[in-house]
């Protein structure tokens, strides 16, 4: 009886597993070109803050946008595709950028609602402390191209929305 209950487990097991290759194997191409596509937005995405970080100076030293700052923004990590940004991590200046590029369109959404309570939460901080940084977060806007929001604080956005356009 033990070996006849062994038997019908190790089919059993066999048989699930086969079922679970083939599923992946058919359904391989279409997630393998997602990932392609994913990886193609972060890699473009990556380059053009690399450029940015190369060809545009900040008035303080800066540091990058990660996930847990984005979850701190209340924008989730299952809603992008890809993120890339910087800010300035003093407690002067106010500039920044954030390309996100975003899931689906009901992402796309959400995200530039996030960004634009960003953009009035830091200005409602700044404007009474120092007039030169609420005169360039006046100038700033959120953006949409596609499905990728942008939100670019700086002296120097007209250069920064330039490098991310070409890349996107």
């Amino acid at each position: 009886m033990k070996r006849i209950i062994t038997v019908i487990a190790a089919a059993a097991i066999m048989l699930s597993l086969c079922g679970c290759g083939e599923n992946n194997e058919s359904g391989g191409n279409a997630s393998d070109a997602s990932v392609a596509s994913s990886q193609a937005v972060k890699m473009s995405l990556a380059d053009a803050s690399e450029k940015v970080n190369n060809e545009v100076s900040f008035p303080s030293e800066t540091a990058e946008f990660t996930e847990r700052r984005l979850k701190n923004m209340g924008i989730e990590a299952e809603r992008m595709e890809a993120f890339a940004g910087r800010f300035c991590n003093d407690a002067v200046n106010q500039e920044e950028y954030l390309f996100i590029t975003a899931k689906t369109d009901d992402d796309v959404q959400y995200i530039k609602e996030k960004l634009e309570a960003r953009l009035q939460s830091i200005y409602n901080v700044i404007k009474n402390y120092t007039p030169e940084q609420a005169a360039i977060i006046e100038k700033a806007t959120v953006d949409v191209n596609g499905k990728t929001v942008s939100l670019v604080i700086s002296a120097n956005a007209d250069k920064i929305k330039e490098i991310f356009k070409a890349a996107l």
